[in-house]
């Protein structure tokens, strides 16, 4: 390894804490070749990747990825209280954490009050659509059932009427019948009535004999 290459735990140390800041604190931004080519380095080798775990490993110790999970804002309020100069270190983290978690619980407490008036709206919708459902659904049966006393009401008519065109077509075939033999009938009667007349006639007008010569 060129002497040139070879980096002190220092100065991976720095090279990562400054790529650590700048990923906003993911730890998983972080590693062996970034860290290199930080350095100045043409490509890593084993011992910075190394390093680069060992000082993962103290981060990972101090809670460094839970640092992402605090409250927006905790960093702020620590740096400012600790640019003040104030002596207990202890006392103040406690305070600026006990502070903005009661901050967190304000917020959450408002948000479950306003998730819960949502919920209850979304009840009452849903109660409602339900209602209308089965208002619904009982104006469909009573459409149902009414149309099935109307096809039952439909099916009847017909029948009688199908009875009726039937004795309709048997009346009709009595009358034909009825009709033929009247006509039978008035035809030898009109015949009888002409003989009758013929011989009314003839006697009506007798024949004179007188006008024949008859010898002795």
């Amino acid at each position: 390894m060129k002497k040139k290459d070879y980096k002190t735990q220092t100065d991976v140390d720095a090279i990562a804490n400054r790529l650590l800041q700048e990923a906003g604190g993911d730890l998983d931004q972080v590693y062996g070749n970034a860290v290199a080519t930080a350095l100045g380095m043409p490509k890593g080798n084993q011992s910075v990747y190394d390093k680069v775990e060992d000082w993962k490993t103290r981060m990972e110790a101090q809670g460094i990825r839970h640092v992402r999970q605090a409250p927006d804002g905790l960093r702020e309020e620590l740096e400012r209280r600790f640019r003040a100069g104030v002596e207990d270190m202890v006392h103040v983290a406690l305070g600026v954490t006990g502070k903005t978690i009661d901050e967190e619980r304000q917020r959450s407490d408002q948000t479950e009050s306003l998730l819960r008036k949502e919920i209850a709206l979304l009840e009452n919708e849903l109660v409602g659509e339900q209602e209308a459902r089965a208002l619904a659904d009982g104006k469909v049966e009573t459409m149902s059932q009414e149309l099935s006393a109307l096809m039952r009401e439909a099916a009847a008519d017909k029948a009688r009427a199908d009875l009726a065109e039937a004795r309709l077509d048997e009346v009709r075939s009595q009358h034909e019948t009825l009709l033929d033999r009247l006509n039978v009938a008035p035809a030898r009667g009109e015949r009888l009535q002409e003989t009758l007349e013929t011989k009314e006639e003839d006697e009506a007008y007798p024949i004179d004999m007188s006008r024949y010569d008859y010898e002795e």
